[in-house]
């Protein structure tokens, strides 16, 4: 009888452990998730500075957030996001693909 209550005692200990392990996990997987419930502004082409625009879309590291801060001054600023085709390290393949997810991340004003 001993035997059989420790049996249960144990496997419901088990099973709460297993539980609150996988709802912990589940709640920071979410924490670092970048799209679950994302509210932060949108990246103001013609403002931000070059550590805003890195790593802002995925893609986009120094060397193109450098090419947009170049393209930016040279052509005073962004009229468009499909303006970033024109800017050296992307492709208008690249802007026409991503178009609604880099007018999620961006704006002009």
């Amino acid at each position: 009888m001993k035997a059989k209550i420790i049996a249960v005692l144990l496997s419901i200990s088990f099973s709460l452990i297993c539980s609150f392990s996988l709802s912990s996990h589940a709640a920071s997987s979410s924490l670092k998730s970048p799209s679950a419930g994302k509210t932060a502004e949108k990246i103001n082409l013609n403002k931000a500075d070059l550590q805003s625009l890195i790593h802002s879309y995925k893609g986009i590291g120094k060397k193109r957030a450098e090419a947009i801060l170049a393209y930016r001054e040279k052509h005073d600023g962004f009229k468009s996001i499909e303006e970033l085709a024109k800017v050296k390290g992307f492709s208008k393949k690249f802007v026409q693909t991503h178009l609604k997810q880099l007018n999620d991340v961006f704006c002009l004003q």
